[in-house]
């Protein structure tokens, strides 16, 4: 059978208008669904190829156009140099070393991937209270260049626009963009524990960096309608690091502000949590960040949904979800035991809408009998939408 539209335009009208009983299957990447499909890298996968599975195979996906930070602003910095390094270390581990050089000093970031625990910061650019005037100094001037350079906002518009265009329309188009505070202190710039440490000792100058870097998000957002994105995706951590005074302080109001841009754009913003969220859903929190769509719904180890029925009715029905499905369970279960979450989860959701699938990238890509019986169990059930 021939289905009409692409599944760009499928997937887009389920969201908005459509049936709760039906179930699109969406992971995270569909190219991981293609690699999985042919057993190949992900990197050797082609758009085409993609297209032509998920058609094959009735399932979903959403693509990255990109995720835009202060680095892409470097180079049309006057007093702001970066300078890169990338070895191979001798036992094999590539290894990127990124030096930036501000007025107010240095900071250096060493990014390794080992075989055997995969891809890790070894340095952050901020290790503490030393690093903060150089860093405050990158994003103050990064914001300031954005804001009044044409040619920088130009560059990295054309680099989205490309992007989209590979994608081609076949599949919903996405822009990573974060809320400042926690972009402000992911892992991009420093590890956790630093990032404790400055959004309280130094609470003033991260609230000071914050509203500068929402006028660099702002830049960023109004790129992606240029770009012709169809999502904007942020994220956040939960609990397992972030405290709900954290939420009450930063977290919903700045999402609320990206949600109502997207709304204002006739765009969808998805929120993308993997780990501990129960008792955000308790307090209410999504709901509050006037979202479109969340994911990813993790239960132990990786998050603490222990009740998804409970905490999908706590969501509200206004906001569809995605995931449900831990992606080690996609590895290690046997397909039989895969059904049997897939049933569960399925069983949970019942009545509001949700996409099925993983809860974080895979790494390398699924076995494909696992991903068949994912898609089994929803066709089993007369409720797969493709």
């Amino acid at each position: 059978m021939v289905l009409a539209g692409t599944k760009r335009e499928r997937l887009l009208d389920w969201i908005r208008n459509g049936d709760p009983h039906d179930v699109p299957v969406v992971t995270l990447s569909p190219f991981a669904v293609t690699a999985s499909y042919l057993g190949k890298e992900e990197r050797d996968v082609t758009m085409d190829e993609t297209v032509k599975i998920a058609e094959k195979t009735g399932t979903h996906g959403m693509v990255m156009i990109g995720a835009p930070t202060p680095f892409d602003i470097i180079p049309f910095l006057p007093n702001i140099k970066m300078i890169e390094q990338n070895v191979i270390l001798e036992d094999g581990t590539p290894r990127r070393t990124r030096e930036i050089k501000t007025p107010e000093g240095g900071l250096r970031e060493i990014f390794e991937v080992p075989k055997v625990i995969g891809a890790h910061r070894r340095e952050f650019y901020v290790k503490g209270e030393k690093e903060l005037p150089a860093f405050a100094c990158l994003i103050r001037a990064a914001t300031g260049e954005i804001q009044k350079n044409a040619a920088a906002r130009r560059a990295i518009a054309e680099k989205l626009k490309t992007e989209a265009r590979k994608i081609g329309g076949a599949f919903p188009a996405y822009l990573r963009v974060n809320c400042p505070t926690f972009e402000l202190m992911c892992a991009y710039y420093m590890d956790q524990a630093t990032a404790l440490y400055a959004i309280y000792d130094h609470q003033d100058l991260m609230e000071e960096l914050t509203e500068c870097y929402w006028r660099m998000t702002q830049v960023w957002l109004e790129l992606g309608v240029e770009a012709g994105v169809d999502i904007y995706q942020s994220g956040i951590n939960g609990l397992e690091w972030l405290s709900p005074a954290l939420y009450e302080r930063y977290m919903i109001a700045q999402t609320r502000r990206l949600s109502e841009f997207a709304v204002a754009h006739d765009k969808l913003l998805l929120l993308h949590t993997c780990g501990k969220l129960k008792k955000l859903a308790e307090m209410n929190v999504y709901p509050r960040m006037k979202l479109q769509m969340f994911e990813s719904l993790s239960a132990p180890p990786t998050g603490d949904i222990t009740d998804l029925a409970e905490t999908r009715r706590l969501i509200g029905p206004e906001i569809v979800t995605r995931g449900g499905i831990n992606v080690e369970y996609f590895y290690d279960d046997t397909p039989e035991q895969f059904a049997k979450r897939a049933e569960d989860v399925l069983d949970s959701v019942r009545g509001y809408k949700h996409m099925i699938g993983d809860t974080n990238d895979s790494i390398p890509a699924y076995p494909w009998k696992n991903v068949q019986a994912l898609i089994d169990v929803v066709r089993r059930r007369k409720c797969l939408f493709e």
